[in-house]
């Protein structure tokens, strides 16, 4: 008989007198917000203030947190390698964003038949991304020439998805890095060109730039100017 188990393979067969028995309390599944897979690189996740509590991530590469963990607050902790980590933000649940690889989950999660926390990572400027790649390269000022970093850009676009279907709205959002510089990705362009409007903000200040963007390129320069 063939089962499928996500947080465990993908496919098993079990056989008569097989017994095995693991307790789950959270799984949780990277994604990398470009390619919309798993980020191939060593990593490794924990829960903060926990000994023993690194996950085991395991063939269908999901960090599985197994035993009985008691309810309440956690706080996960994601690890990347450390030749790699500049290459991401980890994106935030809520409105405010981090330079930060911690973000909080309440236990149980409310379907304890998948306890399923997904955590997706942001391209840093320093992401390598592909040379055929759809991006704006920038920078955010505020009133002098020097970067300004920790502030949130984003934007909205018309996208294709799923390929062959009609176009809708999809939002990209990225923080500024410590010199101020950030970059944003777009994919399945229903057109070869596109005009959106980027947003910069930065607790209360407010600052837009239109830009376009062309398949398969990269716009570099753009600036915004806070207030």
């Amino acid at each position: 008989m063939i089962y499928t188990r996500p947080f465990i393979t993908p496919r098993f067969i079990a056989h008569a007198g097989d017994s095995r028995v693991h307790r789950l309390s959270l799984a949780v599944m990277v994604l990398d917000a470009f390619t919309e897979e798993p980020p191939l690189i060593p990593m490794s996740v924990r829960l903060k203030g926990l000994p023993q509590s690194a996950a085991v991530r395991n063939g269908s590469g999901f960090f599985c947190f197994e035993g009985d963990l008691p309810p309440g607050p956690y706080t996960l902790v994601f690890k990347p390698d450390r030749t790699t980590s500049d290459w991401y933000y980890l994106e935030p649940v809520g409105p405010v964003w981090e330079d930060t690889f911690e973000r909080g989950v309440n236990l149980p999660l409310p379907d304890p038949l998948s306890p399923l926390e997904v955590a997706t990572f942001v391209p840093k400027p320093s992401y390598p991304f592909p040379a055929n790649a759809t991006l704006v390269r920038g920078r955010v000022t505020r009133g002098t020439p020097d970067g300004v970093g920790g502030v949130v850009v984003s934007t909205s676009y018309q996208h294709v998805d799923p390929p062959g279907g009609p176009p809708g709205p999809v939002a990209v959002k990225t923080l500024t890095d410590r010199e101020g510089e950030f970059v944003l990705f777009f994919k399945r362009l229903p057109g070869a060109t596109q005009t959106v409007t980027l947003s910069a903000d930065m607790s209360g200040a407010h600052a837009q730039q239109p830009v376009t963007i062309t398949e398969g390129t990269t716009r570099k320069g753009v600036q915004l100017d806070l207030p």
